[in-house]
């Protein structure tokens, strides 16, 4: 099954993982152009509104995207493309009259008998990220750090160098200070990123302390209203979106204060009291001041 932008999104998680873990990074697979396309493929998004020439940029980059996407699967054969299990027939096996299939005994796995006095040790709770309106810049850094982890250091190379000017850049301008709480492991990704630049006899990427890092890029986590926030204004601002989608994406909306104004101006549109999705320049301000 090829994949094209309409059945993306179904299986966008399996896309993801098959392309990172086989070490396929070419330049078009950046985290921009990969939020460009979850974003439009978004069952709740209108591809439709993108057909306007103020938007040919964003619909070249989900081309080229896509047409990656199906480079990489053809490279590893078609049987590789991935497939949809949405709607298909459960395949049972056929049994003849003649072959009726033997029914083995239960095994049932022996107890393990607890030792007297001691009780069985708990597993610890998963902790659970913080909601946030923006990532800390740390956290920002080191989300996007843990991804090049067990890369080959050519396919890492270009990612490395956009993440490192980056870094440097939050350094120089006091973003990050030397009084952050991970000063520490800013530096040390400094210097490991200017490794993977340097050493060009280095095999793969491998980051010493991995879980350490995957421990506090878990702390936090973009909220669901500002993701809602970043839809509505790159999919709805002053445009004609189709109605039923527009109700569909206006029923998703988080129920918080600072979301009314929108919803207010999705709900006229809805019901033609307006010819657009219009918002005045001080509340849009309002909504991007929050992203």
């Amino acid at each position: 099954m090829k994949v094209t932008k309409e059945n993306y999104w179904q299986n966008h998680t399996q896309i993801r993982q098959d392309i990172t873990s086989a070490n396929y990074l070419p330049n078009i697979f950046t985290d921009n152009a990969w939020q460009l396309l979850d974003s439009e493929a978004e069952p709740s998004v209108d591809w439709e509104d993108w057909d306007d020439d103020d938007f040919s940029k964003q619909r070249e980059v989900i081309s080229q995207l896509i047409a990656e996407i199906n480079k990489f699967y053809d490279e590893q054969g078609a049987s590789d493309h991935p497939r949809s299990t949405k709607g298909a027939p459960k395949e049972h096996p056929k049994n003849t009259p003649e072959e009726k299939p033997k029914e083995e005994p239960k095994k049932t796995a022996p107890k393990k008998e607890e030792p007297k006095g001691e009780k069985p040790k708990e597993k610890p709770a998963p902790t659970q990220g913080k909601a946030v309106e923006s990532l800390t810049p740390e956290v920002d850094i080191i989300q996007r750090y843990i991804r090049i982890h067990g890369k080959s250091r050519d396919s890492a190379v270009s990612y490395a160098r956009s993440l490192l000017k980056r870094l440097q850049t939050m350094i120089s301008t006091r973003i990050i200070r030397k009084t952050s709480k991970y000063a520490h492991e800013m530096l040390t990704i400094q210097e490991q990123l200017l490794r993977v630049l340097n050493v060009k006899n280095l095999d793969r990427v491998e980051i010493e302390n991995i879980k350490h890092y995957e421990e506090i890029a878990a702390t936090e986590y973009v909220s669901s209203v500002t993701t809602w926030i970043k839809t509505f204004i790159s999919r709805f601002e002053h445009r004609r979106p189709e109605v039923a989608r527009t109700r569909k994406f206006l029923a998703k909306a988080p129920n918080v204060p600072e979301l009314q104004d929108a919803k207010h101006a999705l709900d006229d549109y809805i019901n033609n009291r307006t010819e657009r999705v219009q918002l005045t320049e001080q509340q849009l301000n309002g909504l991007r001041g929050i992203i």
